[in-house]
């Protein structure tokens, strides 16, 4: 019964991600299933868990904790402000040559300027920024074409890792399902990525949007998706210095405001009046 209703509600999320995923969607990751293996993953050494929105310190870059990570003891903040000069670098070709060969872009190609997400499905932050301002920062600039969204995963537990397994393998076979699969996972946060059982959560997921369960396990047990995965993780580790998710950078700056629509929109305007059509 409880999965009979879980899939229910997510049957009715899954429906109403669907506008959020209708926009123009770039995307330059390969069409196709490829060379899937039903290999077991091997998993790297457990590290100790650095917060729901914080990188493992002192930790190997691609070091998942096997345990999930707890869900705060309260939601985070709306307004959350970000602390000035709180790391991470924009001077690299991950960022400047962006779309890269394997980011999945929403967006009209000539739109003047991109933003970039680094997200962690199991983190809060992350879920609220998707939730409260993404779509609004959608419809004001994507859909009217005045910029392209990129969402990246920086997975910082094992659930956060499956799932980016689960959203990598969806965009080979449809590019629009990977930002309506990101949503939806986003939306159900805390019906999967806190529990012990977080695998059937994110099957029932995948289940609701239309994989079988024999195409959920070659997503999310491929080891070499995995290794692709953490190879992101870790590049954007030295090469960005991510130091916590939601990570944002927007027309090859560091933002570093307020994760509000209002906030986020005075720098996106300013932006664009420095890099006209």
């Amino acid at each position: 019964m409880r999965n009979v209703i879980a899939a229910m509600v997510l049957s009715l999320a899954l429906g109403t991600a669907t506008a959020f995923a209708q926009a123009p969607v770039e995307g330059n990751a390969p069409v196709g299933p490829g060379a899937l293996s039903t290999a077991q993953p091997q998993l790297p050494p457990a590290a100790t868990p650095g917060g729901n929105d914080m990188p493992n310190s002192g930790a190997s870059s691609n070091a998942m904790p096997i345990q999930p990570v707890p869900p705060p003891a309260t939601s985070p903040e709306p307004n959350l402000k970000i602390p000035k000069n709180s790391g991470g670098k924009s001077d690299s070709y991950l960022i400047k040559d962006a779309p890269l060969p394997g980011d999945f872009v929403m967006g009209k190609i000539t739109a003047p300027i991109i933003m970039i997400e680094y997200a962690s499905l199991s983190c809060p932050h992350c879920a609220h920024f998707s939730n409260a301002t993404l779509p609004e920062l959608q419809k004001k600039y994507v859909d009217t074409g005045e910029m392209r969204y990129i969402l990246r995963q920086f997975p910082l537990n094992e659930p956060a890792l499956k799932g980016a397994m689960l959203l990598d393998c969806v965009g080979e076979q449809n590019k629009e399902k990977y930002f309506t699969f990101a949503k939806v996972l986003f939306d159900a946060q805390s019906k999967w990525a806190f529990d012990s059982n977080y695998m059937s959560g994110l099957e029932t997921i995948a289940e609701v949007g239309g994989l079988s369960k024999e195409q959920f396990q070659h997503c999310v047990n491929n080891t070499d998706r995995e290794m692709k995965v953490l190879k992101a993780k870790k590049l954007a580790t030295d090469e960005l210095q991510v130091p916590h998710t939601p990570f944002i950078f927007i027309a090859d700056d560091v933002y570093e405001g307020e994760r509000t629509i209002d906030a986020m929109s005075a720098f996106i305007d300013k932006k664009l009046e420095e890099n006209p059509r």
